[in-house]
């Protein structure tokens, strides 16, 4: 059943229900006018059945001489002698509303009772006092309860239909601002699912749930659709890494199957190259593998306690070797530890100190820098380079992404190191961020949690 249905059905239960109390407050307010009915005719006919036995030894027009009948306002007196019902007194309004003598010959003694007049046309309560030679009858029209009861049956009617109307308006509200979305929302979930990628679910009525979940529902599409859009570009990208060594790779063999490479010098040669280029390809593939496992977490990290501060000196000692020319200081007079794979943090330091190297001239210096802090230990690795154009940094740590904007750029590597090094980074619950200045150049800070054992105690750094 669908949300819809279940509110309808909840709000015919309601009514339903409502309706029934009507009636159940209506023949309760019928009951108890009825009781106080029968208690005015009981009082008023032991008043007259104590009279009642004189009725036999005199006439009627004799006894009702001895005095008066008690004030009968809209009562009905009357008397039945040997089986005759005799009226003595009508209601003082007029009507001549007399019960049908037929019914108070039948009638029990003692026990009010509702029975038709002699017209046909109303009712009235009665009570029978007395023996069966000679009895006393009381009665009073029951006009006054069916008005009653017919203003508040009248009343109920009203209400209900208030109630009916104001549930209505309750329902469609409720339609409006929380069924109708969700249906929507249905819709265009079955709409993606059939192949429509770009349907949304409309904006809802702000400040609602149903609007809450609208956004979200749009949100995590878009969300979906940029990463479908960039593992088809990382797939595009990698196909392209992995094509230019297999054709290399082919163009040899074909080479060799021809019988082209008809000295040693270019059988050698050839074997140079295809070693290379097998070498290059396996270089991707293993980053590609690296990449995957830390997504999936399930590259094992061996953590232990490292020093960042010799790890930076490590990394400046490595750089120097690859570039003797660049000048590089190192600021780690702070010292610090963190607990973290050794091999794995140094290849995320030196991935972001070679992007700097392969991306800045050789007379930019580079300094690598240690700040440590109550909880986070910061590694800064500032380049005076030329800068990354603002454009370039939401993409920086991409895979397969080059800082010219282009996917491929021959001779810059395969543009994978600096989305490894962010994704080492992450796995050891840290961050990789980036700030530059065009002109001015760039700040790499990867920051990572101090080690627990001295979490607390700020050191800063000197100099």
């Amino acid at each position: 059943m669908t949300l819809r249905n279940r509110l309808l059905a909840a709000v015919g239960a309601c009514l339903l229900v409502t309706i029934a109390a009507f009636f159940g407050v209506e023949r309760r307010q019928e009951q108890v006018l009825l009781d106080q009915f029968d208690e005015q005719l009981t009082r008023a006919a032991s008043t007259l059945a104590a009279r009642a036995p004189q009725l036999r030894q005199s006439s009627l027009r004799d006894n009702l001489a001895q005095g008066p009948l008690p004030d009968n306002g809209e009562l009905y007196v009357g008397v039945v002698v040997s089986g005759e019902v005799i009226t003595l007194a009508t209601p003082s309004s007029g009507l001549r509303l007399i019960p049908d003598p037929e019914v108070i010959k039948r009638t029990s003694r003692d026990v009010p009772v509702t029975v038709n007049t002699s017209d046909g046309d109303s009712q009235m309560r009665v009570i029978v006092q007395g023996s069966e030679d000679v009895a006393v009858v009381v009665g009073q029209s029951v006009g006054l309860i069916n008005d009653a009861v017919r203003s508040l049956r009248i009343s109920g009617l009203i209400a209900v239909a208030l109630i009916g109307a104001f549930a209505a308006l309750v329902g469609l509200w409720v339609n409006r601002l929380g069924i109708r979305p969700l249906r929507a929302a249905t819709g265009v979930a079955h709409a993606i699912t059939s192949g429509r990628r770009d349907e949304r679910v409309p904006e809802g009525p702000a400040n609602t749930e149903a609007a809450t979940l609208g956004s979200a529902m749009n949100l995590m599409l878009d969300v979906n659709a940029e990463t479908e859009a960039r593992l088809r570009s990382f797939v595009a990208d990698a196909s392209h890494e992995l094509r230019t060594p297999l054709t290399t790779l082919i163009g040899y063999a074909d080479l060799h199957r021809q019988g082209l490479l008809t000295s040693d010098e270019s059988v050698d040669d050839a074997m140079r190259r295809i070693h290379g280029e097998a070498k290059r390809m396996t270089t991707i593939v293993e980053h590609l593998l690296l990449l995957a496992n830390l997504d999936e977490r399930t590259a094992p990290l061996h953590l232990v306690p490292v020093e960042i501060g010799q790890l930076l000196q490590d990394v400046a000692a490595d750089t120097r070797v690859v570039q003797p020319d660049r000048a590089i200081t190192v600021d780690a007079s702070a010292g610090g530890e963190v607990d973290a794979d050794p091999e794995r943090l140094l290849q995320a330091v030196l991935a972001v100190v070679t992007n700097a190297l392969v991306h800045t001239p050789t007379s930019a210096p580079l300094t690598l820098e240690l700040n440590v802090g109550p909880e986070m230990v910061d590694i800064r690795i500032i380049d005076r380079g030329p800068g990354i154009a603002p454009e370039h940094l939401d993409q920086l740590f991409d895979r397969f992404y080059r800082g010219d904007g282009t996917a491929h750029r021959k001779g810059r590597g395969s543009g994978l190191g600096l989305a490894i090094a962010r994704s080492i980074v992450e796995a050891h619950e840290g961050r990789l961020t980036v700030e530059s200045v065009v002109g001015h150049g760039s700040t790499f800070v990867i920051s990572l949690p101090l080690r627990r054992g001295i979490r607390g105690v700020e050191v800063s750094p000197s100099g």
